[in-house]
Order: structure tokens, then sequence, then C-alpha cells
């Protein structure tokens, strides 16, 4: 009898290989014709034949592995040809090719979903190389080395840390916080890499976006010490740290959407309004003045371990002297430690209360917590700009920081009002 012909995960299999096909096709399509080993093609083909293997198989494997072995020793001939003629040595596209079979031959064993996915995923790593190349010739060996400790450390240890809360108010619990300076070093680390990309050639405007996601502070201090060499107009650095400032809310929300939704709407009005404020005064100096040169930016690496630990340490310490002050002193002491240690890290204070809002604690005070941390932290970098900017700019940035300050706060009042928090 004959066996009913899985025409759709044949189909999927052609599918499949005409796509990891396609990308390799484009790359080399300034090739000329018959210098290529696999092609559009020729990929094509191979994930079809995997589809095809699969349907021949009697369920043993033998014949999917079989076809696999000998496809690899067939390309392997064919790449060692290309290369002593090319004098170039790479395997990217065999292993493309070996991919487009074995996802071809997953499609017809029932897995079509699976299989489609992988090949958009292979698709799309391929058609990353240039991007990855010019992010390795920018990466540092340091930072290399950072990342792959912390990655490490992250791996290996926090599933071993004790889930487990100890100390005075149970403050304190290893794998919570570890899972947490983690999430904000990868956050802080995907901003550092993008200033790094940019670099300052891109403007200002997109430097500044990019700092603020690894650290709005740093961005502050790098413009208000740029101002002071600064030729001509500074009211671009004036825009582009405004535009900072609006990137830490944003962030700050995001983080919050992510782990803790509830705390997002009260936010709503006094974040919406620091970020009108911050967008507006954006628009106001930086759009209008669009050829200020952008300063290089210095940032520490976030994944450095030091600094990591630090963190680590911060925020333990809010932890503990937020659930003090609730304890002794009610919701009015969690808004004093949301002042006082706000000013200096805003992300502490906001996972302090994503913490203390899953043991109990209401979404209104934990947002009015974070909302005074951010107008606290904005105010500080106001600070900033007066001592380390020059006349202009640091007057300037001060006033934009009363200015979002006054607006968070309008927008604390206004939420209570409507009964928001």
């Amino acid at each position: 009898m004959i066996p009913d012909i899985p025409v759709t995960g044949l189909l999927t299999a052609l599918g499949i290989g005409l796509l990891i096909g396609l990308e390799r096709g484009w790359k080399d399509r300034a090739d000329p014709d018959g210098s290529r080993v696999a092609g559009f093609r020729t990929i094509g083909l191979i994930g079809f034949l995997g589809g095809l293997f699969a349907f021949i198989d009697t369920g043993s494997g033998l014949v999917i592995a079989a076809g696999f072995v000998g496809l690899a020793l067939l390309l392997r001939e064919g790449f060692e040809a290309q290369i002593d003629v090319t004098r170039i040595v790479s395997v990217t596209t065999m292993v493309a090719a070996l991919s487009a079979y074995a996802l071809g031959a997953l499609a017809v064993l029932g897995h079509s979903q699976a299989a489609a996915a992988g090949a958009v995923i292979v698709a799309f790593v391929l058609w990353l190389r240039t991007p990855f190349h010019a992010l390795l010739h920018r990466i540092e060996e340091k930072e290399l080395s950072a990342f792959l400790r912390l990655l490490l450390i992250s791996v290996v240890v926090l599933p071993v840390l004790p889930d487990k809360a100890y100390g005075p108010y149970e403050a304190f619990n290893p794998h919570t916080i570890w899972w947490m300076v983690v999430l904000i070093s990868g956050l802080e680390f995907v901003g550092y890499l993008g200033v790094k990309w940019l670099g300052s050639r891109r403007g200002l405007g997109l430097l500044a976006l990019a700092g603020s996601f690894a650290s709005s502070t740093a961005v502050t201090l790098s413009f208000a010490r740029f101002s002071r060499n600064a030729l001509g107009d500074v009211r671009a650095l004036v825009g582009g740290t405004s535009l900072a400032w609006a990137g830490m809310i944003v962030r700050t929300t995001v983080i919050l959407g992510a782990l803790a939704p509830a705390l997002v709407v009260p936010l709503a009005l006094p974040f919406g309004f620091m970020l009108i404020v911050a967008l507006g005064i954006t628009a106001m100096f930086l759009l209008r003045r669009g050829t200020q040169a952008a300063p290089e930016l210095v940032l520490s690496n976030p994944l450095d371990i030091r600094s990591a630990l630090f963190f680590a340490a911060l925020l333990a310490t809010a932890l503990f002297l937020s659930r003090a002050a609730a304890d002794v002193l009610g919701p009015t002491g969690i808004y004093g430690v949301a002042l006082v240690a706000g000013a200096a890290d805003v992300d502490a204070i906001s996972l302090s209360m994503v913490q203390m809002s899953a043991k109990g604690l209401s979404a209104e005070t934990a947002a009015v917590a974070v909302a005074l941390a951010a107008i606290a932290n904005t105010l500080l970098k106001g600070t900033i700009a007066i001592v380390a900017g020059e006349g202009a700019y640091r007057r300037r940035c001060m006033a934009a920081a009363m200015i979002m300050a006054l607006a968070g706060a309008a927008g604390l009042g206004v939420a209570a009002s409507i009964g928001l928090i």
C-alpha cells in the first residue's frame, strides 16, 4: 500500500530551503554564474530533499541520517574545490544548506511550524552578518570579558541561589536580587552598545537616546562637560540632555510594565506629564539647532562585575530601608526613602517597589514612590548640569529639570484627584 504523500510537509520543506537559499543567493548575487557551490535554487532543493528523505524513512531515522552524511560529503567536495580557487575559507553556506536539509526533514515529520520558525531564524542570523561583524570590531576585549563573566555567573549561579527571604523584614532574597541585577545590567548593556555603535557621528539626539538606556546621569555629565568647550549655541546640548531624561522615563516604564504592570496605570499621569515636558524641551532646543556637534559619551561598562555587585548592594539596601520605613512610618516613610534613594538610582527604588507590591504593598503607594524617585532623580541631574556645565547650559538644564519635576508633581496631584492613586 502506498502511503499518503505529505504534500503540505514537502511544500513547507521546499519553502524552507528557498527562504534560506534566498538569503545566500542574495549575498552572492555578484558572483559569476557557476562559481557558487550552493545558491538559491540548490539550497531550495536541499530543503525539499530533506523532506523527501524523511518521507521515505521507515521511522528509524537511518535514511535521514544517511542523506545528511551524504549531503555533507558532497558539499565538502564542492567547497574544497571552491577554496582552492578563491582562497577564501567559509563554511557558512555549507552549514546553511545542512540546516535547510534538517529543517525540511523536520517539516515532513509533522513539525511544520517549528521547522518554518527555525528557517526564519536561520535566514535572519545569516542576514545579520554585516551588523554582527561591525559590532565585533567595536567591542573591546574588556567588554567581552565582562559580558562572558557575568553571563557565566548568571547562568551557573542564578539557578542555585536560594529563592528565600532572609534578614530583617525578610528583605534579602538572593535569587530575586541577582535576577533583577541581570535584568538591569542587560538593559544597560543594550544602551551601552548602542552608544558605541552610534558614536558621535550619528547625531546628538540618537546618541542621547541610546545613552539614556545605559545611564541618563552619565549623559547629563558628559553633555555638561562638553558644554564648557562647545563652540556656538549650546541649546542643542540642552535638548539632548532633556531627551536623555525622557529616555529615563520610558526605560522605567518598560521595566515596570514587564515586572509589575499594575504600577503602570497609576504612573500614567505623572510620567506622562514629565515625558511631555521633556519631549517639548527637546523639540524646542534640539530640533531647531541640529548642527551642534555631539560629545563622546563616557560610560562605564554596565556588565563589569563590580558594577553589578554595587547595584545588588544598592538594591538590597533600598529594599531593606523601604520595608523598615513602611513598618515604622507607613507610606510616608516609603516616600522619604524614595526621595533620598531615588535621587541616586531610580532603578533601585523601582525594583524595590516591584518586590514590595508583590508582597502586599498597594500599587498606588508603590507608584507614588516610583514617581517621587523619578522627580528626585531629575532634580539631581539638573544639579549635575549646574556643577559641571557652563552658564547658559546649566541655567537651561536646571530650569528644564525643575519644570519636569513640577510636571511630575502636578501629575501626581491630578492622579490623586481622580482616584488613580
